[in-house]
């Protein structure tokens, strides 16, 4: 599991048209082949090389029904305020992420929130 690290600051937005748009801190390397793996639930996978894979952690309920019916996004990496690398990251739509999640420390949207 050392490949992967968890985002916890993130945000999903959709624009006028429908588009998604996920907003990270920005990397230090450019990505490649960007992807997102989504199985509808709590978590998703983002790829952004063979070596980097982001866990984006606890997907809020209320956009998780557009993320599941997507077939892009763009991701935006921020500095602060500003833009630093904007690109489209397709989404693959699987029926279960294979990660045991409570191996990395990880549990439901609902249990995290209870928390706050």
């Amino acid at each position: 599991m050392s490949d992967y690290r968890t985002e916890k600051e993130y945000y999903i937005a959709e624009d006028a048209a429908g588009a998604l748009y996920i907003y990270i801190k920005a990397k230090s390397n450019a990505p490649l082949s960007p992807k997102i793996i989504y199985d509808g639930f709590d978590h998703a996978v983002f790829i952004r090389s063979a070596t980097e894979k982001i866990i984006l952690d606890y997907v809020n309920p209320q956009v998780r029904d557009k993320l599941r019916k997507a077939k892009e996004v763009i991701v935006v990496e921020t500095v602060l305020e500003n833009i630093k690398d904007a690109y489209i990251a397709d989404i693959s739509i699987v029926d279960k992420i294979p990660l045991n999640w409570e191996e990395i420390g990880l549990k439901s949207w609902e249990e995290a929130a209870l928390k706050s």
